[in-house]
């Protein structure tokens, strides 16, 4: 291995070719996405983002891309690990050993106190992506912390879904409605607020601020009281993400987590993405109602620095 050098936008066919050697197609590693989530991130971090170039200066054989927030409502001094790769040619070499003490021992200088490994904003992995003993070993041997089970993406198609088109929303609807967002902010933050707080306030928040369309947003409504609600979301043409989603804990046990997540999804549907996303999720039964199935599998992992 060669020089160590600083990570830039530069770089992004060198990322994007090694990804597709270390990534399968199902984990969408686009050179579109690498600029948009990483380069282009607000909390990308150059300063502990690096490359390793081969023995002559000439190619780039591994990277690694942090993003860090310092002050945060939910991850006050905190650094994520969005994307660590190293060329498999160049395997039998500890490069991402290297490059990983690396970053850590600047975001260590800076204060940071914890690390994730993925699960940052506008993420390519929430955890270890295809998680293997080897993967797992290698972050736990630079002191990381391994979930003790794995999480997943689900995905389905929503054309011609007999369980989606078949379900019974009689029982739902009159006490009960689900709509599209229609302005009423404070209405869903205090809900957040008061039933999921830290990252999902923080998230609607950023929905507002970004001029998210209103009908990305679900809401589920009993009478004047929101007690449940769904971000949708556009990967690309026909292609959708669903999430994240919950309802009030007084208005569980009815089933009305399944009314909101098949409104949402015949609101997908209907806005014509006819391939729906479920990420980093573990309610296989919930989604599975609905067809949904695990294509993509992950384990969480994160470092205490201080």
């Amino acid at each position: 291995m060669g020089e160590i050098v600083t990570l830039n936008e530069l770089h992004s066919d060198s990322i994007k070719r090694i990804c597709d050697r270390c990534f399968t197609p199902n984990f969408h590693i686009t050179k579109e996405k690498i600029q948009r989530n990483l380069f282009e991130a607000e909390d990308f971090y150059p300063k502990a983002s690096f490359v390793a170039m081969d023995e002559k200066g000439e190619e780039v054989i591994g990277f690694i891309g942090v993003k860090v927030r310092k002050t945060d409502e939910v991850y006050a001094d905190t650094a994520w690990i969005s994307l660590l790769a190293v060329d498999p040619y160049h395997s039998d070499k500890d490069i991402g050993g290297e490059l990983l003490d690396k970053a850590l021992d600047v975001l260590s200088a800076e204060g940071i106190k914890t690390v994730y490994v993925g699960m940052d904003y506008k993420n390519f992995f929430s955890g270890i992506p295809a998680p293997t003993k080897r993967s797992i070993d290698f972050f736990e041997k630079h002191g990381f912390k391994a979930d003790d089970t794995d999480h997943y993406d689900v995905e389905a198609s929503v054309l011609n879904n007999a369980k989606l088109e078949n379900f019974d929303v009689d029982p739902f609807e009159g006490r009960y409605k689900v709509s599209t967002f229609g302005g009423e902010e404070k209405e869903l933050i205090e809900f957040l607020d008061r039933e999921f707080p830290g990252r999902w306030p923080y998230e609607a928040k950023e929905a507002f601020r970004t001029k998210k369309p209103y009908e990305m947003i679900m809401l589920l409504w009993d009478e004047n009281e929101v007690i449940g609600f769904c971000m949708l979301n556009e990967y690309d043409v026909k292609y959708g993400g669903l999430g994240p989603i919950g309802i009030a804990e007084s208005a569980r046990g009815k089933h009305l987590g399944d009314y909101i997540l098949r409104q949402s999804l015949m609101q997908l549907k209907k806005l014509g993405m006819g391939y729906v996303n479920i990420d980093w999720t573990r309610l296989l039964e919930f989604y599975g109602q609905f067809d949904f199935k695990v294509e993509r599998i992950y384990r969480g992992c994160l470092k205490q620095l201080l």
